[in-house]
């Protein structure tokens, strides 16, 4: 298969402004809403055979906790749907109606199957004169394989309501779909999260045009999700600048000194360099330029400044000393085996800046452990001495040649773990060390 047959197509980048409709002004956590875009080829039979090609445009509610960009498995929803079908270049179907479904894999999977019912109303216009427009009942069903780019298969049937002949019409299609129905499962961050009142967010991730470089030569399987890890790490570095901006705000508003306000400051603009350097790597692997879009800031929302150094030596603890810290250990780790230039250039360069993030981490918390006294002390001295956190979990272990996907910076989950139980045990050390004194 030719790389240009498994590049992304043009149709991505008017699906991925689509999604995002679905955002809010400010960025939260708990958004149980998603859109969906889609573009398809198909066959319709019964009055008349027809090629079609259409195009599919449809939101959805998610249930049972469900968002997009979340880490539950099952994702289920439901909402409207809107279609619109060019019949051999003569005439035209259009349907809309309600749609419901759910994510039928079992496990946190960059190939998430999803199934997806229709019920509404349809309307054909004219053929001809012995088959003018007719009115009907749309029924239908569709399943999409996102990996990361959704191909989806579709069966749909036109019961007519008005108009003769009386003859049903059926139509199989197969597609293209952006984002999937019922959100994107995203992957664990590791390193600085984006936290809201509401919890943790990603950016969306948008197609933008052609790739300037050509493809990588591998397989279409592991090049897609080779692409869809590295758009995974640049959208989590992209969470990290919003994140820095508001952690450089809050250490000014408690009257940190400026060395750390400038530090945070600095840590901005490592990341901003580090989604640029993943979101190339994406782009060169999918063949097509992607990358996220910047979320704002969270707005500030502590009561008092005692609270908000309870709040930042906390953060400071999590996402800093381990979860920069795991992130600098595991892009040294996966440093070792890459092959490609690169990812080579980028991960050195991010394995150097995380670990500089991660010493900033231990200075805001010396700071707020100075500052805030034995309410601060007690915070931190819990979550240091409880139990060891299970390693952040990556969606899947990405498919294919282990060869392959280390020469792109890829590690097997076993030595993601080790990186993660390597971090926690040198930071507990360490933490239980500054608390002591």
């Amino acid at each position: 298969m030719s790389s240009r047959s498994c590049s992304l197509p043009p149709a991505l980048a008017a699906l991925g402004v689509a999604a995002l409709v679905s955002l809010p002004g400010q960025a939260r956590a708990d958004e149980r809403f998603a859109v969906s875009g889609g573009v398809s080829l198909s066959l319709s039979f019964g009055q008349k055979l027809a090629f079609g090609l259409g195009a599919d445009l449809r939101a959805a509610v998610l249930l049972d906790g469900s968002q997009p960009g979340g880490y539950s498995t099952g994702n289920m929803g439901f909402g409207p749907f809107a279609q619109a079908t060019w019949l051999n270049f003569s005439a035209g179907r259009f349907a809309a109606g309600l749609h419901g479904g759910s994510d039928i894999s079992d496990d946190f999977d960059n190939n998430a199957y999803s199934i997806d019912g229709e019920f509404g109303w349809t309307y054909r216009t004219r053929y001809s004169d012995e088959l003018p427009g007719q009115h009907g009942l749309h029924v239908g069903a569709m399943t999409t394989l996102f990996s990361p780019l959704g191909l989806e298969l579709s069966a749909r049937a036109a019961i007519p309501l008005s108009g003769e002949p009386f003859v049903p019409e059926g139509t199989f299609g197969a597609g293209l779909r952006f984002p999937p129905p019922f959100g994107v499962r995203f992957r664990p961050i590791v390193g600085r999260p984006l936290r809201t009142a509401d919890g943790v967010v990603l950016p969306p991730a948008l197609g933008l045009g052609p790739a300037v470089s050509a493809p990588a030569r591998l397989d279409c399987a592991t090049r897609a999700a080779l692409a869809g890890a590295w758009l995974d790490s640049a959208r989590a570095e992209c969470g990290s600048i919003p994140a820095f901006l508001a952690l450089a705000r809050d250490l000014a508003a408690v009257g940190a000194p400026a060395s750390l306000v400038a530090r945070a400051l600095a840590a901005l603009g490592d990341e901003v360099r580090h989604t640029a350097r993943c979101s190339e790597i994406a782009s060169a692997l999918a063949g097509w330029r992607l990358g996220p879009a910047l979320l704002p800031p969270p707005a500030a929302r502590d009561a008092g400044r005692q609270a908000a150094l309870v709040r930042m030596a906390l953060e400071a603890w999590h996402d800093g000393c381990l979860g920069e810290g795991a992130a600098a250990t595991r892009a040294r780790r996966s440093l070792a085996g890459a092959k490609d230039a690169g990812v080579c250039a980028a991960l050195g360069e991010i394995a150097r800046d995380e670990a500089l993030h991660a010493e900033l981490g231990w200075r805001v918390l010396a700071y707020c452990l100075a500052e805030g006294g034995r309410e601060v002390r007690e915070a931190v001295g819990d979550v240091m001495t409880g139990p060891a956190p299970a390693p952040p979990r990556d969606d899947a272990e990405v498919e294919g040649e282990r060869k392959e996907l280390r020469a792109f910076g890829q590690l097997p989950r076993a030595e993601a773990d080790a990186a993660w139980d390597e971090t926690w045990a040198a930071a507990r050390r360490d933490g239980e060390r500054m608390l002591v004194g």
